[in-house]
């Protein structure tokens, strides 16, 4: 695919080892992740680069490829990379693929600055996450489905933090190293916890970890209408750096 941005292309397959689905394979030089459904990232095609066939008949093989596994066909279209993804969403807008969801923000900020955020709240850290830590973090408000365990542990390496209050969990998150950086995702709050900075404080600890672990530069997702959340993460030191939406397969007949 002509006109890839190499900086842009190189960040999202670094990224994507951060957050893998618990089947992966390639066609050409697309990712295609499955993962039972558990998040976009791990249930979508990564095209960055050439699939080694014209590309109708590539977004036919994604297609068929997800339905296999009885999943939405999905594909995630990264802005910034010139004319390639562009032409392929022309392509998908025509097949009828649509955006169902709210477009994602990509942010990235140099660790020892996030990290000079620290406080203390209790922060603890764990290789893998407890059972507190997995009912307090929510997918979309719901409880975590049963692949969501494969795919939060598919890293090369992680770890994920906690804070407790009154016995309990009350925050989450989690950081992830690969290819040199660091990345924080499953960043929650209990409800009644929220407003006094324990996410703020769960972010700083992760990226403190990250930097301890020769990570001089961190990431994470956030969806592009959450403006408290970009302005919180703006206040620690992240800037935008990308976008990105899901095109999805209208229904089969």
């Amino acid at each position: 695919m002509a006109g890839m941005d190499p900086v842009i292309s190189a960040f999202e397959r670094m990224s994507a080892q951060h957050w893998q689905g618990t089947e992966q394979a390639h066609l050409g030089d697309w990712l295609l992740r499955a993962a039972g459904g558990f998040t976009g990232r791990a249930n979508s095609a990564l095209p960055l680069g050439d699939p080694g066939i014209p590309p109708e008949r590539a977004v036919a093989e994604v297609e068929a490829w997800y339905r296999q596994r009885g999943l939405t066909p999905a594909i995630v279209i990264v802005r910034g990379l010139r004319t390639s993804t562009s032409s392929l969403d022309d392509l998908l807008v025509r097949c009828g693929w649509t955006v169902p969801q709210i477009p994602v923000v990509v942010m990235t900020a140099r660790t020892e600055i996030v990290a000079g955020y620290q406080r203390d709240v209790g922060l603890t850290f764990a290789a893998e996450p407890d059972e507190e830590w997995l009912a307090t973090y929510r997918y979309r408000g719901q409880p975590l489905p049963p692949h969501a365990l494969s795919v939060l542990l598919s890293a090369p390496a992680q770890m994920f933090a906690s804070v407790r209050r009154d016995g309990r969990t009350v925050a989450t998150g989690r950081l992830s190293v690969a290819g040199g950086w660091g990345g924080i995702t499953a960043i929650d709050v209990d409800p009644a916890w929220r407003r006094a900075g324990l996410g703020t404080a769960v972010s700083a600890g992760l990226a403190a970890q990250a930097a301890a672990r020769g990570a001089e530069q961190i990431f994470l997702q956030v969806e592009e209408k959450n403006t408290a959340a970009r302005a919180l993460y703006a206040r620690c030191g992240f800037t935008d750096r990308h976008r990105y939406h899901y095109r999805l397969a209208p229904v089969a007949n």
